[in-house]
């Protein structure tokens, strides 16, 4: 009964173990489940790794060495002593890390496996051992035990109800932070380091033990000597006496606080992801590989057309009843494969089935996570079906190894999709919107303009949106660059005053921009983006009548030197638990409730863009006292800070049309478009200026005939076309001697910054972004103007 008893224990055991015979014959060694799950995770050949670990315990045990490491492994081994042979408890060397990461298993599974064995352990030792050896052996049971204890991070302790004193083993004492003390540690002081919330509850289960012969678990916070509360899961059961009178208290417990900390990290991440996946439209989801249970988030059911009772029962019925019949068996095998060689990511696309009938295409990415002893798959979806069929028509131009995407690139290759699937649809709600509050145009009647208005904010509230969740997404996966140059802090701060002057007027807020004759060393647009999130913010959240102050000055000096940027208010301010929160993501304080536009992303993002920028962002605020934030970044090399450094000169874009009269011939420009709603918007701008002449291409292959044909000042190029992209019509209008004078310019939705850089780089003349500025888009063309018009004629030969 005893062996049967030992052997349910630790053949069940969380923890990975080997039993060993005291002698040599083939099979003289046995490991249990536990073991053999570590072995298949990390991909070890068993059937030489078993025996060779048992030769090297069997050598030590023989030689009285009861634990140590093994390196090559990585592995702490700890033994045990049995009638016939050892019992040997194994585990990875551990590091605070490892500790962190618990890997002998659940708490509760430690608890009961504890208990187990100290009784185990006691029983057999006390009927085996006679005389004077008694102690000799009692004490070299409770050295393996305390061992084995301390290896599984348990504490034991007891409480004497006459001394009124509780004793811990050494490991006890560790979690509290304290000494050992040899008399224990008195009782009322113990709990005077609980957690004032947790006393009620850790009284009344001490009550429940001694006034029954049952186990009370209990998890409670204690203080430790740092300051800190620690998280312990504890178990205790009443001590009596021959005449079974309750004399104390058995325990012992479990530090859960890395688990716990672990879990509320988790549980923040999981409330931004369902922000995150509502925005771009993500659904995800889970199933436990057990009880085969799904959860899906409310993108899901969109996605497969379904209704929050559909759910599928199991991943067998979501395949049979949704997975296109053509991809299931694919589908399977590849799983199949993936799950063999032991991989924790899995990613694949495939195809679905609505109930409508329809056809949708699904890219998926999956992870295996290991939770108490569960296997549970943690996945994505997202619907590529508008991308895959832009994909299979690109595929007929393009050579199947320009269209493979590196897995590490998937990323970066998925916002620069989503950047230009999201932003196209808003150049035509924005540039529409600003054709027609133009004051060149038809004026609308009041009740019009005011709609058009509206249209126009909702446009921009949501362009920024998209752009500052896909920067987010960039800067976190560490794919979003900077490139630092001298930049002038003048010409920032006027150009976001100037920007944000209708809105500073809307909510009847002053604008004061003071100059400093400053310049830094920072990425031109992103210091831009910077400035105007702080002073929009400061504008929404001021007071009517208030005031916005931009403004900056020099700090430290030498190599030191740098420039710190002001953006202050006379607003509400923040107490300094709002500021504690001010840049976390997704975190709106509440200010939600008062009506402002936003989800809490732009301050998060303006703190990642500063360090990427080698700088920093700071806030001093009071509530009632407004808010200053400062960015402070390093200074441009060889600028001086007694006078303004003026940018370089350019022609004022109101000089352009004269300019370009006294030329001679009109102004060329291409645009290679094949959407026909942006060629409508850009014909629309160009008409603003009569002395322009626009051709339109609906292709790149076209594009390049009918540059050749009219050799245009300026060639506007789409970077996503029908039959070759704007990199290949770049190079073959570079390589066309007669168009050497022609300025190519991009213009795309793609706007990531890697998007910009990558055109840069392959020789563009500038890069403009959809949706397009009405002020920007006509100022660059005047300024495009005015150079040609001051520059040598075309010959008339064009």
């Amino acid at each position: 009964m005893k062996r049967l008893r030992m052997d349910q224990i630790w053949l069940t055991a969380p923890s990975p173990a080997m039993r060993l015979a005291r002698e040599q014959p083939a099979g003289a060694w046995r490991v249990n489940a536990a073991a053999q799950a570590w072995a298949d995770a990390r991909g070890l050949n068993a059937a030489g790794l078993w025996p060779a670990l048992a030769a090297e315990w069997r050598a030590a045990l023989q030689g009285a060495t009861m634990q140590g490491e093994q390196a090559a492994l990585s592995l702490h081994w700890q033994a045990v002593a049995l009638d016939d042979g050892w019992l040997v408890w194994f585990g990875p060397i551990e590091s605070a890390a490892t500790a962190a990461a618990a890997p002998w298993g659940s708490a509760v599974e430690k608890l009961a496996l504890v208990q187990d064995l100290a009784a185990i352990s006691v029983f057999e030792r006390d009927l085996r051992t006679e005389g004077a050896g008694l102690m000799r052996a009692q004490q070299a049971v409770n050295a393996h035990l305390a061992r084995a204890l301390h290896l599984a991070k348990v504490s034991v302790w007891r409480v004497d109800f006459a001394t009124r004193r509780i004793h811990f083993n050494e490991l006890g004492y560790e979690l509290l932070g304290v000494a050992a003390r040899p008399d224990g540690i008195d009782l009322d002081e113990l709990r005077s380091w609980a957690h004032p919330d947790d006393l009620p509850d850790l009284l009344r289960a001490a009550e429940a033990a001694a006034d029954s012969t049952d186990v009370v678990d209990l998890e409670a916070r204690y203080r430790h000597s740092d300051g800190s509360y620690r998280s312990m899961l504890t178990r205790r059961v009443a001590e009596r006496d021959a005449q079974g009178r309750v004399v104390g208290l058995l325990g012992v417990s479990l530090d859960q606080s890395a688990q716990k900390a672990e879990y509320a990290r988790v549980q923040a991440l999981m409330r931004r992801m369902e922000v995150v996946s509502d925005a771009a439209d993500l659904g995800v989801w889970s199933v436990d590989r057990e009880s085969g249970q799904l959860e899906w988030n409310a993108q899901m059911y969109r996605i497969y057309g379904l209704s929050r009772d559909q759910l599928p029962r199991n991943l067998v019925e979501w395949r049979d009843t949704y997975v296109h019949p053509e991809d299931r068996q694919a589908l399977t095998e590849s799983r199949h494969r993936a799950a063999k060689a032991g991989a924790v990511t899995y990613e694949t696309e495939f195809r679905i089935v609505r109930p409508d009938g329809s056809v949708r295409w699904v890219a998926s990415r999956s992870r295996r996570e290991e939770h108490d002893g569960h296997t549970v798959l943690i996945g994505i979806h997202l619907d590529t079906t508008e991308l895959v069929m832009q994909r299979q028509r690109a595929e007929q131009a393009v050579h199947e190894k320009e269209l493979a995407l590196r897995a590490s690139q998937a990323k970066s290759d998925f916002l620069s999709r989503a950047s230009h699937e999201l932003r196209t649809p808003l150049n035509a709600v924005l540039g529409f919107a600003q054709l027609i509050e133009h004051e060149g145009l038809r004026a609308p009647s009041a009740v019009q303009f005011e709609r058009v208005a509206h249209i126009r904010s909702a446009g921009e509230h949501l362009l920024a949106l998209v752009d500052d969740v896909l920067d987010l997404a960039a800067i976190e996966a560490g794919s979003l660059g900077v490139t630092l140059m001298p930049v002038s802090i003048d010409e920032v701060l006027r150009d976001a005053g100037q920007w944000l002057s209708s809105l500073a007027q809307r909510s009847a807020v002053t604008l004061k921009v003071e100059p400093c004759g400053g310049w830094v060393l920072a990425d031109p647009r992103r210091l831009r983006q910077i400035a105007v999130n702080l002073v929009s913010n400061a504008v929404k959240f001021n007071r009517a009548g208030g005031t916005v102050w931009l403004s900056a000055r020099a700090v430290g000096e030498g190599a030191g030197l740098a420039w710190q940027i002001s953006v202050r208010d006379d607003g509400r301010g923040l107490s300094a638990e709002e500021q504690s929160h001010i840049f976390e993501a997704f975190h709106r304080l509440g200010i939600e409730r008062d009506g402002v536009e936003g989800v809490g992303l732009g301050l998060a993002i303006v703190r990642q863009l500063a360090e990427l920028m080698q700088g920093h962002i700071e806030l001093a605020s009071a509530l009632g006292q407004g808010s200053d934030f400062r960015v402070t970044l390093k200074a441009a090399g060889g600028v001086r800070l007694d006078a303004p450094v003026a940018a370089p000169a350019a022609v004022a874009a109101t000089d352009a049309g004269a300019l370009l009269a006294d030329a001679g011939p009109s102004f060329e420009v291409l645009y290679i478009e094949d959407n026909p709603v942006n060629v409508i918007l850009v014909e629309g701008l160009v008409a603003l200026r009569p002395a322009v002449r626009l051709h339109c291409a609906v292709d790149g292959l076209s594009g390049v005939a009918m540059a050749l044909m009219h050799r245009p000042h300026v060639v506007l190029i789409d970077m996503q076309l029908p039959d070759i992209d704007g990199f290949e019509v770049l190079r073959r209008l570079r390589a066309e001697p007669s168009l050497a004078a022609s300025r190519l310019v991009a213009l795309s939705a793609n706007g990531l910054t890697e998007d910009i850089a990558r055109a840069m780089a392959a020789g563009f003349d500038d890069y403009w972004t959809k949706p397009i500025d009405f002020r920007l888009f006509l100022q660059r063309l005047d300024a495009l103007i005015a150079a040609a018009a001051t520059s040598v004629p075309k010959s008339s030969t064009t």
